[in-house]
């Protein structure tokens, strides 16, 4: 550079000094990969996973780059769990998703926001799309459930909606059963279930008909097939997979409380002093919820106290990792609470005003001392009595649980059991406090919410209550069924006998996902007639004699409700396949060719409806939620109201204001072992599947990270069965047996063994009988006796 302005920066004087490197890209194969030739050495990646995820990942080399702390290579190396949290805020594009499959820049793509449709944190995701195509998804910062934060799956496990499996048209076996699906038109397809469905009315009555709605759909496609139910057939036999999961939870809180709503939002989890979870394995199941506990304890120094047989990932950054004996639930938690009354810790304020039943409480508490319970739970009683003033003493405390509470024989108890202690401490009501079971799928709190449980309509309204059923009755214009209900389990078991002729289920792949896999797979076989509405040709589809093609969450307009009771708008990002449709449409030329007029001009009129119905929607509105950041929890009862972050600040919904504590003894939780069947199995999730990996299984990343379950034994167990890591085993049980390889890890005690529940091909359910939980009718997933021996597997 050369004269005044060269002068005036002074640049002639200056040499810059270059080194050749050659750099090799790091690798997180196929996710991301890092380029280090367009990095400015900004450190960000470095910093947010540090700060966010808390992950020893990266580090920096001598020249102040981004490297692995393990001087690899590749991520697989290290603890990363391809969150992307890294390649989200790079400022130059030296982290590159090898997800974003665009051709056009970034900035002529076009934007859409929505919810992530995996697990039930609700994190809020934005799209980019061209030429009808997804390319590539962000992390959005609309919403506080996951605050810009997303993980492997939200980020790079999309590609499942562009699968070329999807279904596209209507199919129909013309000749009966056996005879072949054939595409049908929608007039065709539509006309023919109609008529199946009110032929078999005709014949043997509405409670011969059942339907499964879904938590992988959105509230107003919940709600329509709840209502073509009850209005166009006239039966309650409809239920869903939250029966399957946290059923326990809502049967315990309504008991306990009068509500089984979730009293605690994601704010709060920033602002807890002491977390209890127990049976939660939040890093693998929730791993945004994860990374909210984890930096409260890393930047605020919250305390964690993990509860679980396994040693999780969580158990590993806890304060106190409490292994407890499967099944032991009761005994813990009581014992827990022991040393909170036995040692003055109690909230004897907050008992006396705000619960009853305190007395009777404490007095079954004295035979639940620590040392007492030492032999029942495997729980050292210094530990025991260390968390229970830990939590008792704190400020505000949070209780998280998952399935390892609620899928035993005896899962209601357990989660009465964590009722309990927020209510001996009074950890409840406030910011910071409360209790938050934590849902398994993107809608399940929603269809809840849409269908009601427990003989109950939308929105909890008890179908006894006649001022319920006025209401409702006025709005849909039918005399509403007053039958007692049937489960999934007891609807799957009637379409054994005969009982149940014909059903229709939305977006569940019940094969896969109920207990006792054989019988529901002849259950569904033995119907007159079955309808399936997908997005793919499931396990259960494949049994139909009608599959209704639908269109995927970010092919239509609705609303999901998280775990923390926010309701969220879902946008269309992208048209759907072919000729799939939304599910609510369908439903509703369904209902309408059956006799009972259902049409709505889109899913924001459903809501309406939905609103003026149930009183804790009252105030959600689908412009209201384009509107506000983050969307509304309820209950928002007007259009005024703003949501409501954390519940019972100043009284429970029962008829006095008060909450109850619970008796609970320790009953039978799991199956009894023996020589034959020496082992305790566990099921559960793993971080890159969902559910029964119908959508996951379709994604190229999630799919090369996990193609194959794996059974998990101790080195002590394996020893004994002659297994080493990378062997074939069959894993039996008194129902069935599956063969999978084996992992030989000490992350679980001896005399158990754990298995994912992703894997139809080998289905963890083929092992679960249908033995449930008499209050909740929530299948005993857990706890099943087996033994397992090697096997050579012949290619």
């Amino acid at each position: 550079m050369t004269g005044s302005v060269g002068m005036a920066y002074a640049a002639d004087n200056i040499r810059i000094e270059t080194k050749n490197y050659i750099f090799e890209p790091i690798v997180s194969w196929p996710f991301f990969e890092l380029n280090r030739e367009k990095c400015i050495k900004c450190m960000a990646c470095v910093n947010i996973c540090d700060t966010v995820q808390h992950r020893n990942v990266f580090t920096k080399d001598s020249e102040g780059y981004p490297a692995l702390v393990t001087g690899t290579l590749d991520f697989r190396d290290t603890d990363c769990n391809n969150c992307g949290q890294c390649v989200g805020i790079c400022p130059t594009g030296a982290l590159k998703s090898l997800f974003d499959t665009g051709a056009l820049p970034k900035a002529q793509r076009k934007r859409t926001e929505s919810v992530c449709n995996f697990c039930g944190t609700g994190c809020a995701i934005e799209f980019e799309s061209e030429d009808n195509r997804i390319v590539a998804v962000n992390a959005s910062t609309r919403s506080p459930s996951n605050s810009g934060n997303l993980c492997v799956k939200g980020r790079f496990g999309m590609d499942f909606i562009q699968n070329p499996d999807r279904l596209t048209v209507p199919l129909i076996r013309r000749g009966g059963k056996g005879s072949p699906l054939e595409g049908a038109t929608w007039d065709e397809a539509t006309s023919y279930v109609a008529r199946r469905l009110n032929e078999i009315k005709a014949k043997h009555g509405p409670h011969s008909i059942a339907a499964l709605t879904s938590a992988r759909v959105s509230n107003e496609d919940n709600y329509v097939l709840q209502k073509l139910i009850r209005c166009a057939v006239g039966t309650n036999n409809t239920d869903h997979c939250a029966r399957l999961c946290h059923m326990a939870s809502v049967v315990a809180l309504k008991q306990a409380i009068g509500s089984s709503a979730p009293s605690a939002s994601a704010t709060d989890l920033g602002l807890a002093d002491v977390f209890i979870a127990v049976g939660s394995n939040p890093t693998v199941s929730h791993p945004v919820i994860s990374s909210q506990v984890l930096r409260a304890k890393y930047e605020r120094g919250a305390k964690i106290i993990a509860a679980d047989p396994r040693r999780t990932e969580l158990a590993g950054h806890a304060d106190i990792w409490l292994r407890l004996k499967p099944g032991t639930n009761v005994s813990l938690l009581n014992s827990i609470a022991h040393v909170i009354v036995q040692e003055g810790l109690a909230n004897q304020g907050f008992i006396a005003a705000r619960t009853a039943n305190f007395e009777a409480f404490a007095a079954n508490l004295e035979f639940y001392s620590p040392e007492r319970m030492a032999d029942v739970t495997g729980v050292d009683p210094a530990l025991v009595r260390e968390a229970a003033r830990l939590y008792a003493r704190a400020d505000r405390g949070m209780l998280l649980w998952g399935m390892g509470i609620t899928q035993h024989l005896k899962g209601v108890d357990g989660a009465l059991g964590m009722a309990n202690l927020g209510l001996l401490t009074g950890h409840v009501g406030r910011p910071g406090t409360g209790w938050m079971p934590l849902r398994g799928q993107a809608n399940v709190q929603g269809a809840s919410d849409m269908q009601g449980h427990h003989n109950a309509l939308p929105g909890y309204q008890s179908i006894t209550d006649p001022a319920a059923r006025e209401k409702l009755e006025k709005a849909w214009g039918v005399k509403l069924p007053d039958n007692p209900y049937l489960s999934i389990v007891e609807l799957e078991a009637a379409a054994c006998t005969g009982e149940i002729r014909a059903m229709y289920i939305m977006g569940d792949n019940a094969v896969a996902a109920s207990p006792d896999s054989a019988t529901v797979e002849q259950g569904l076989s033995n119907l007159e007639f079955l309808v399936v509405q997908d997005i793919f040709m499931s396990d259960t589809a494949k049994l139909a004699d009608v599959v209704l093609p639908a269109a995927a969450f970010a092919e239509k307009e609705g609303t999901f409700t998280n775990t923390e009771r926010r309701v969220q708008l879902l946008n269309k990002a992208v048209e759907p396949p072919g000729q799939a449709r939304p599910d609510w449409q369908i439903v509703c030329d369904i209902s309408t060719a059956m006799g009972y007029s259902m049409s709505y001009p889109n899913a924001a009129a459903i809501m309406e409806e939905i609103a003026s119905l149930v009183p804790s929607y009252g105030g959600i509105r689908h412009e209201r939620l384009k509107e506000t950041d983050g969307g509304l929890q309820w209950p928002c009862p007007d259009t005024s109201h703003p949501g409501t972050r954390f519940l019972y600040a100043e009284r429970f919904p029962t008829e006095d204001g008060r909450a109850s504590f619970t008796v609970l003894t320790q009953q039978r939780a799991v199956e009894d072992v023996d020589n034959d069947y020496p082992l305790i199995v566990d099921t559960g999730r793993q971080l890159e599947h969902y559910d029964t990996g119908t959508m996951t299984s379709r994604s190229h990343g999630l799919q090369h990270m996990r193609p194959e379950g794996e059974v998990e034994i101790n080195p002590e167990d394996a020893k004994r069965s002659q297994l080493k890591t990378g062997d074939w085993a069959r894993l039996t049980t008194r129902r069935g047996s599956i063969e999978a390889r084996v992992t030989v890890t000490d992350r679980l005690p001896p005399g158990m063994v754990f298995y994912p529940f992703h894997y139809p091909e080998q289905s963890a359910n083929r092992l679960i009988g249908t033995e449930f939980d008499g209050a909740s009718r929530t299948p005993a997933f857990k706890g099943a006796a087996a033994r397992i021996e090697r096997i050579l597997r012949n290619w």
